[in-house]
């Protein structure tokens, strides 16, 4: 009987499975170094930041903001009278959708004369801004050209009812606080 010989051991075909797991371990640990350097950088970004809202500025009252920005619009010219239209409606709607809290930006035309309609304001007020709600939209939509002497009364008009909005608003609040004293010493 011939002696039995061992069979030759397998022959190792493609990558090493050792070597699969050590590249694995690295590319795992690279990640986790790039994790925590994120996550230092943004906790050391947080931690710098003022933490008191005192420095923060204070938001601008709707009454000055709506003025600077007329005086801005007034400034740069009248280049393009639909652009000036949309933006002169586009003050007029966030002075008066800040000033009584109601989505004026937001709003059709039509929507937005209900929306002056359903405000506490005088009436003459109200008839006037709606009017010129009317007024505006051919300029804005329909490409109408109006006369450069419209333009400069148009933007007079919006300053003079943001003034007087913003009297009727104080002479509201000066009423409610004089019947709050009426009812407090009665």
């Amino acid at each position: 009987m011939q002696d039995i010989h061992g069979i030759r051991p397998p022959v190792p075909v493609g990558f090493d499975p050792m070597l699969i797991k050590i590249i694995l371990m690295v590319l795992g640990g690279i990640l986790v170094l790039t994790l925590l350097f994120f996550l230092i950088k943004k906790w050391l970004k947080t931690r710098q930041q003022p933490r008191d809202l005192k420095y923060l500025p204070e938001p601008m009252a709707p009454y000055e903001a709506a003025l600077k920005e007329l005086e801005l619009l007034s400034q740069r010219g009248i280049l393009h009278p639909r652009l000036f239209y949309f933006d002169l409606t586009a003050i007029l709607r966030y002075y008066i959708g800040r000033s009584f809290n109601i989505n004026a930006i937001e709003m059709t035309s039509q929507e937005f004369i209900k929306g002056i309609n359903s405000l506490n304001l005088d009436n003459p007020i109200k008839k006037q801004v709606a009017g010129f709600v009317k007024l505006s939209d051919p300029f804005k939509y329909a490409g109408i050209v109006p006369q450069k002497d419209q333009v400069k009364e148009d933007l007079f008009f919006i300053r003079e009812k943001i003034h007087q909005i913003e009297d009727d608003l104080r002479k509201r609040e000066e009423q409610k606080k004089l019947n709050r004293k009426e009812e407090e010493s009665q």
